[in-house]
């Protein structure tokens, strides 16, 4: 039974090693193929660098700020409602002592909802953040999609392509990088 498994064994590493040939074989023998792009169609195709866009597109700029604005709102107005939250915790410790039981449970109740209260106006106020911000973010790209279809109109490319480090396309030439008057034509759209 082992010399069989042997026989096998050996019989399936000499066939790999013969296809492993006939391959390598046929691969050197054949010249490399190359992509060839037929004329007059490879020049249609651009790209704007994300990263760069952003960068420099002063309306993505303003929806930044407008965002970061009112990050900093939410974040305060937690910090000072925690703060009066902490400060009636406070009071309870220094107080507990001298309450009743009763009174004891009833303060802390009245904290736990004080907290709970607390928890849920954090939750609405970020999720109507995030609403605005998924509606601010339809809007940069209602405005960046809106422009890019007017200059296709004009100069009739096939594909505009969205460069950005660590995404999709590794490489480019930069001869077909369009961000620079992009941004420009962006930025004078009134």
């Amino acid at each position: 039974m082992k010399n069989g498994l042997l026989i096998y064994c050996m019989l399936l590493t000499a066939a790999v090693a013969y296809l492993f040939y006939k391959v390598s074989k046929n691969n050197s023998a054949s010249p490399k193929s190359e992509i060839v792009v037929p004329e007059g169609k490879g020049g249609n195709i651009v790209f704007i660098n994300v990263d760069t866009l952003l960068e420099h597109y002063n309306y993505y700029k303003d929806l930044r700020d407008i965002l970061t604005k009112k990050q900093d709102s939410i974040d305060a107005v937690l910090k000072n409602r925690g703060r009066d939250l902490e400060g009636a915790i406070a009071m309870y410790q220094k107080l507990a002592g001298n309450m009743s039981e009763e009174q004891r449970a009833k303060e802390e109740e009245q904290l736990g909802k004080r907290q709970q209260q607390l928890m849920q106006f954090k939750d609405d106020l970020l999720n109507k953040l995030s609403v605005q911000e998924d509606a601010l973010q339809d809007s940069l790209h209602k405005h960046l999609t809106s422009y890019l279809k007017d200059l296709n109109n004009k100069t009739n490319y096939h594909f505009i392509l969205g460069y950005q480090r660590g995404n999709g396309i590794l490489l480019a030439n930069d001869s077909l990088d369009i961000t620079t008057s992009v941004i420009e034509g962006l930025n004078n759209r009134k």
